[in-house]
Parts: structure tokens; C-alpha cells; sequence
């Protein structure tokens, strides 16, 4: 697990919901820059959707150890 995951999962949900948002928008803002041509960090995108499927998959384990 890397160190980037650790830190996540010390957070708390709600401050992980808050982190999903602004990775949210941040990918969006991204890809209308791309798709006008001001932003020319493709890779980022990559990497911002990985960010937002590891900080839901943290949210949905946290769902699932409080259900059960």
C-alpha cells in the first residue's frame, strides 16, 4: 500500500467526500482545458481519475465496515 493511501485512510469521510469533490472539478476543469487546447498535461487526467476511484473505493469501505 503506498504511502499516499495510508495518509487517505487516517482521514475521515467527510473530509474524503471533500477531497473526491475538488478532484472532481479539478478533472473537469482539466479536460475543458485539454479539449481548448490550454492544458497539454495529458497524463494528469490519468491520474486524477485513479485519485477519484481510490478515494471512492475508501468511502465505500467505510460504508461497508459501518454496515456490518
Amino acid at each position: 500500500m503506498s504511502k499516499h493511501t495510508v495518509a487517505l485512510r487516517a482521514q475521515t469521510p467527510s473530509e474524503l467526500m471533500q477531497l473526491l469533490r475538488q478532484t472532481q472539478e479539478e478533472l473537469a476543469t482539466l479536460r475543458f482545458q485539454l479539449a481548448n487546447r490550454q492544458a497539454t498535461n495529458q497524463a494528469r487526467v490519468e491520474t486524477l481519475r485513479r485519485e477519484i476511484a481510490r478515494l471512492k473505493t475508501l468511502l465505500r469501505e467505510d460504508q461497508l465496515r459501518r454496515m456490518g
